[in-house]
């Protein structure tokens, strides 16, 4: 319920989290994931970007590129995501540092925390992956989308920088051959 009612305040994000969560469930499936942890990813994909809805419309919507103030609150969607659903935190912790650090880089220069490599989540890395690839080959109010094929492309350039390697190669598998 929560998601859609994201969905109705920004249509540039309308599917995106069924997308996320169905691709970073795959992905999981493929490194070897199963059960209860594979049911919080595919949750988690759902819930990832709940926290935008505390984002105002004006930075959403925003055609253009965010001034660095926009930027600041368009960052904090994860520390409000996580506030949001704090009360699922003893019964799905795995939602929650996905919400959380699902902006983290492999490199340490993501947010919040700054986590790098292994200390960051390997749920919340296969989310990154599953995130950036939906938003780059969806329409969005600063762009237009990129066929799978250059998204991927993009996604392997950052293998070891932005994304985990192991998470973009295994991603990789779950793509339909073009």
């Amino acid at each position: 319920m929560a998601v859609r009612m994201l969905e109705k305040k920004d249509e540039y994000t309308r599917g995106h989290s069924q997308r996320v969560s169905r691709y970073a469930a795959r992905t999981a499936a493929l490194l070897g994931i199963s059960g209860d942890t594979l049911d919080q990813i595919r949750l988690g994909g759902e819930l990832h970007d709940i926290g935008k809805i505390g984002t105002r419309d004006a930075v959403l919507r925003k055609p253009g590129p965010l001034t660095p103030a926009e930027f600041e609150e368009m960052k904090h969607h994860v520390i409000e995501g996580e506030e949001i659903l704090e009360p699922l935190r003893r019964d799905h912790p795995i939602v929650l540092q996905i919400v959380r650090s699902h902006h983290e880089r492999y490199d340490g220069s993501g947010f919040p925390d700054g986590l790098r490599g292994e200390a960051i989540p390997m749920p919340a890395r296969i989310v990154a992956v599953a995130d950036a690839f939906d938003a780059m080959t969806t329409e969005r109010t600063y762009r237009p989308p990129v066929a799978p094929v250059e998204a991927f492309a993009e996604l392997s350039r950052l293998a070891g920088v932005q994304f985990d390697a192991q998470v973009v190669a295994a991603f990789a598998k779950t793509l339909p051959a073009s």
